[in-house]
């Protein structure tokens, strides 16, 4: 009895181990790798008791994925690969900020030549765009002068406008003021922007207007340097887009006496209404300590202007550099033209309130702008 018994526990232990084992092949056949066109996701089944958060965030794991869905692809850092990749992501400014970073963070293990001989070679404008920017972020790493000389020799020898502009305004990549560095500290006097200012193509003169715009937006608008060379350059400029955009790239707040004097000239005596309205809107952001002196030579020219467009822009700036004291200023002014008697009024109606900043009285009038041209229901 005992040797059948025993007999019998063998038998049992044998068919267990070869359960065991057929159960460990099925498992192997079905547990199939996951593929590129599904992903599957196993719920723990002990997870009855789960919050409804939880159940969501598992629903929207349970998703299949599309079998064409792309991953997101890694772009090598070498520089005709990254410049291939900006060219084709015209569609995607984000992917092409991305590219455009990915350039910047090689700069410094780039080989010089490799990016200069690149820039040399370069005929696209979008494209030229990203390289001289890399090439400008040179200076900005190291600070050697004869980056930005080699880079102004090529423009300067540049026919197209258009990749002559492109590289002017690459300069404002300099990490400072590009108009007053290059001919300060790098060229040594010799000054390029009064150069470019004449240049017959307007996008090069735009680029220059732009580079200031942007140089002085950086602190507020009330670099100096950039104010005067602003201004300097606008009394230069033959064509009267030019010295209209130079006159209001830049606050005059923090210019010198000399150069204020300078704006109100050309306020008096240019022949182009376009500068005498941006000479007049400058001489809105005059220092304190010439603000008598601005007031007047407003209020002067406002009595001999004929332009509507320029009357505007002086009611404009004496309310922004006067603010509680222009009122007077404009009371007198008031019945020299009675077709600008309406917009005298608004500006005394304004005043009224006793701003304290131009940034509120600004504000205010902006409201009442957009409040009287709503359509009405």
């Amino acid at each position: 009895m005992a040797e059948t018994r025993k007999r019998l526990g063998w038998a049992v232990a044998a068919v267990a181990l070869v359960a065991a084992a057929i159960g460990w092949l099925r498992w192997g056949r079905d547990a199939s790798p996951v593929t590129s066109g599904s992903t599957v996701v196993a719920m723990d089944a002990g997870a009855a008791d789960t919050s409804e958060e939880t159940n969501q965030d598992a629903a929207v794991a349970l998703q299949v994925v599309p079998p064409d869905a792309d991953p997101l692809k890694t772009v090598p850092c070498e520089l005709s690969t990254l410049l291939d990749e900006y060219r084709k992501g015209k569609a995607s400014p984000a992917y092409r900020r991305y590219v455009r970073e990915q350039l910047r963070g090689l700069v410094e293990s780039l080989p010089e030549e490799t990016l200069w001989s690149r820039l040399q070679a370069e005929r696209d404008p979008e494209l030229l765009a990203v390289v001289a920017e890399a090439w400008v972020l040179r200076y900005a790493l190291d600070g050697k002068p004869v980056v930005l000389v080699r880079l102004v020799e090529h423009l300067n020898q540049e026919r197209d406008p258009t990749l002559k502009a492109t590289l002017v305004r690459a300069l404002a990549h300099t990490g400072e003021p590009s108009t007053e560095l290059l001919g300060d500290r790098v060229l040594k006097g010799q000054d390029v922007y009064r150069d470019w200012v004449k240049d017959p193509s307007p996008a090069v003169r735009s680029a220059v207007v732009e580079n200031f715009r942007e140089e002085a937006a950086r602190n507020f608008g009330r670099f100096r340097g950039v104010a005067e060379r602003a201004v300097s350059l606008a009394a230069l400029a033959d064509d009267p887009s030019t010295a209209a955009g130079l006159l209001t790239s830049t606050s005059i707040e923090a210019a010198g006496g000399a150069s204020v004097r300078q704006v109100r000239e050309l306020l008096q005596s240019s022949e182009h209404p376009e500068v005498r309205a941006a000479a007049a809107r400058a001489l809105g952001t005059s220092p304190v300590s010439q603000l008598p002196e601005s007031l007047n030579a407003l209020a002067a020219r406002y009595a001999a202007e004929t332009d509507k467009d320029v009357r505007s822009a002086i009611l404009e700036s004496i309310s922004r550099l006067g603010l509680s004291r222009a009122v007077p200023v404009l009371e007198k002014l008031r019945g020299v033209d009675p077709t600008m008697q309406a917009e005298v009024d608004g500006w005394l109606a304004l005043l009224a309130e006793q701003p304290q900043t131009w940034d509120l009285l600004d504000k205010t009038r902006r409201t009442r702008q957009a409040r009287a041209s709503a359509p009405r229901h």
